[in-house]
């Protein structure tokens, strides 16, 4: 009999922007564990609700031999109270459906996409007598309060710390996503064997499938833009994301380099003040466009020259990034342009870009200057991108680093196999 793998991520999907764990999953299965993702089916990005229910909250179907467990949970439009409700009745559904399913699993990862879910995970594992581990998405609540979205003495965050501190000890292991957030945890009192680095990657096989026939409304973008030197970003527009660093730029090069044009492909609650300043400022040179599924992504990448990576500057970039878009653009041969001020990123290790750690606007105009001037050298660094993502971020690469952990434990999960 295989061992029982629970997986709570809240916003997991099986396409889409949030495949990490579906990923893993794919992996963990091919080597024969029986593995279950409990999700909510309504979609954060879209504010949509992707399954229908007929009677009770919860589905299950199976995607490539992993079986998720959807979940009906409270809609909502913005992060308000329904948000909080919504993610309240998933940690709710998800304790009791899973209570429900008459198995026993043999090993829980809690995810960290809000509090509760890893919580409900610690709970499950504790009722079972299993292991748990503990996935710190974006260091809760340091994020928050680095990003300036909450005050150092605010009640939620000494709560939030609280149970940050409570997930930590009581985690067999803890899954890091930042290569530096290893020191982050530590210095919380934790023993460091406990941490695992394991960031996010790329189904490599999936993205190539995928990098051929253009959307139709891009295919038209691009053939009216012929000649353009194309300077892409793709993902969420938010204030971590630092857009207006690339509108800055867009306005210096702007004069004397209209070659250069800036395409954001995203929403978030930025995407309707950036575009309205696009319109005051004309600037003719920046596109901004609406998200597409993800499966779109790569044949769009293959008609950019360079991928844009702006963040905010904050000391909470200071343990690292792994966001998912990186790994896309390594993967499509794009050299990247980094906006952060980080150490040992991914792109100076594979010499596959550069990063930018001052001045974001200024350096950012220079460095494409630089890039459309030198389509060689750029074609090389995409070169090396692609193969740093290829021998340190396929899923089937990252997955052996959380079994590896595993086997060290000498779980119940290897039982049977």
């Amino acid at each position: 009999m295989s061992a029982k793998i629970w997986i709570l991520n809240h916003y997991a999907t099986a396409k889409g922007t949030s495949t990490r764990h579906f990923d893993i999953a794919k992996e963990l299965a091919g080597k024969g564990y029986d593995v279950t993702i409990c999700a909510s089916s309504f979609e954060h990005i879209t504010r949509q609700e992707k399954k229908e229910y007929r009677n009770g909250y919860s589905l299950v179907e199976t995607h490539d031999g992993v079986k998720f467990i959807w979940l009906k949970t409270t809609a909502y439009r913005n992060n308000g109270l329904r948000r909080v409700m919504n993610m309240l009745t998933y940690s709710y559904r998800a304790y009791m459906g899973l209570k429900k399913t008459g198995e026993s699993p043999d090993f829980i990862i809690g995810s960290l996409m809000h509090p509760f879910a890893a919580l409900v995970g610690c709970l499950l594992a504790k009722r079972y007598g299993c292991k748990f581990y503990f996935e710190e998405r974006d260091l809760w609540p340091q994020t928050l309060i680095d990003l300036g979205k909450v005050s150092r003495s605010n009640p939620v965050v000494w709560l939030l710390s609280k149970l940050e501190l409570y997930l930590y000890r009581n985690a067999d292991r803890i899954i890091v996503l930042f290569e530096h957030a290893v020191g982050y945890v530590q210095g919380k009192g934790i023993d460091p064997c406990k941490i695992v680095h394991i960031p996010n990657g790329i189904d490599l096989a999936r993205h190539d499938r995928h990098s051929g026939k253009l959307p139709a409304e891009y295919e038209l973008w691009f053939r009216q833009h012929a000649g353009k030197y194309i300077a892409a970003y793709t993902g969420a527009h938010g204030l971590a994301n630092n857009l207006d660093a690339v509108l800055d730029a867009a306005k210096i090069t702007k004069e004397g380099n209209e070659q250069i044009h800036y395409l954001l492909i995203g929403d978030g609650p930025e995407k309707e003040r950036l575009t309205e300043r696009k319109r005051r400022e004309h600037l003719t040179n920046v596109t901004l466009m609406p998200p597409v599924p993800k499966e779109q992504i790569p044949a769009i990448l293959q008609q950019v020259h360079v991928g844009l990576l702006p963040l905010k500057d904050s000391p909470v970039f200071k343990w690292g990034i792994s966001p998912n878009k990186l790994y896309d653009y390594m993967a499509s041969r794009l050299p990247v342009i980094l906006l952060c001020d980080t150490e040992n990123s991914d792109i100076e290790r594979s010499g596959g870009g550069v990063v930018i750690k001052e001045q974001f606007p200024v350096h950012l105009a220079g460095k494409l200057i630089e890039f459309a001037a030198n389509p060689e050298g750029t074609k090389r660094m995409g070169q090396a991108a692609r193969e740093y993502v290829v021998s340190h971020h396929s899923w089937n690469i990252l997955s052996e680093t959380l079994l590896s952990a595993v086997r060290e434990d000498g779980t119940a999960l290897t039982r049977g196999l």
